[in-house]
């Protein structure tokens, strides 16, 4: 992703932390005009790892004399950052609620990360995270909140176009929680377009289960289905009240873009019949591919480029999908 570090803040461009995360393979499936970012193809095995680069660079050069880093996370970007903070020696504590995913735990602490696990919500987490670094005189990092981890996410978009000869993909849907990379997806875009690279930003789909749906709800004004369930496999989608809400839904409406909502049924579909394209995506990936499945039919006739991105590898949902 390195390759636009001159489209990157000045922090970002020197002392440059990297595990070879981005290039990763845009490819077209075997459906008609339907292609996948895989995304699980990054060190860690999710696009996180753009946000962690750009957020352990920054910090090395804005803060040089750090003493460790917190953060709170519901598996992914606990386990990318700590698979950067270690990269450059770094202290790193990550703090998850008890429904983590076994093998997300494992990988964090795989990496020398400690891992807190905290009893209560997403909100609770976070709070114990700040609480930690205070303490401890560590930094938190909070990538739900940190402006250098989104500017990591902007180069999925620079790379997209790039891959697609500057002719991006007429739809992009991808799952979004706490919203980082559908931010920087966007931003990314609106860059390229007042650059004038590219003529218009893609429609953008952001994806959420119903049982998890805040900004659904937000950007829609509805009340999501009432017979669901609290839970979803869908376990990285997790952020209840995302502190950039607002920020996606004005972005969103800036370049009509949409949010659909996906059942428990359709992601299980989902995830079996990308496993039938080659792809093996964690369940919450395949919530993206379980709002396109729907369209297919519509997709396939009109004749209009989609594009999923897959942000996570099934590698890390196996003990979960092996209860469906």
């Amino acid at each position: 992703m390195w390759r636009y570090v001159d489209f990157l803040p000045p922090s970002m461009r020197r002392n440059i932390v990297s595990l070879g995360e981005g290039n990763t393979p845009l490819v077209k499936t075997s459906t008609p005009n339907i292609y996948v970012k895989l995304e699980y193809m990054n060190p860690s095995g999710s696009f996180k790892d753009r946000g962690s680069a750009g957020l352990l660079t920054s910090l090395r050069n804005i803060m040089p004399d750090a003493a460790g880093i917190c953060e709170d996370s519901s598996g992914n970007a606990g386990a990318s950052l700590a698979a950067y903070s270690a990269a450059v020696g770094l202290p790193c504590v990550v703090f998850g609620s008890e429904n983590m995913v076994p093998e997300k735990a494992l990988q964090i602490t795989a990496y020398g990360a400690e891992l807190k696990v905290v009893k209560g919500s997403r909100e609770q987490v976070a709070a114990a995270a700040v609480e930690e670094a205070i303490n401890r005189g560590y930094v938190y990092v909070g990538h739900a909140w940190n402006p250098y981890f989104v500017e990591g996410m902007k180069t999925a978009a620079y790379e997209i176009a790039e891959q697609t000869a500057w002719n991006p993909p007429e739809e992009i849907y991808l799952p979004v929680s706490a919203g980082t990379l559908l931010i920087g997806l966007i931003e990314g875009f609106i860059d390229m377009v007042e650059a004038g690279v590219v003529e218009k930003v893609p429609k953008i789909v952001a994806v959420q289960p119903e049982a998890n749906p805040p900004l659904y709800v937000a950007y829609k004004k509805a009340m999501p289905p009432e017979d669901i369930t609290s839970v979803s496999l869908a376990d990285a989608l997790t952020v209840k009240n995302p502190p950039r809400l607002w920020q996606m839904i004005d972005l969103l409406r800036d370049v009509k873009g949409d949010v659909e909502i996906v059942s428990e049924d359709e992601i299980v579909k989902a995830y079996r019949q990308l496993g039938w394209l080659g792809v093996f995506a964690e369940p919450s990936s395949a919530v993206a591919y379980a709002a396109v499945r729907r369209k297919l039919d519509e997709i396939v006739a009109s004749g209009k480029s989609v594009l999923v991105i897959v942000t996570g590898h099934g590698h890390k949902s196996v003990e979960l999908m092996k209860l469906v």
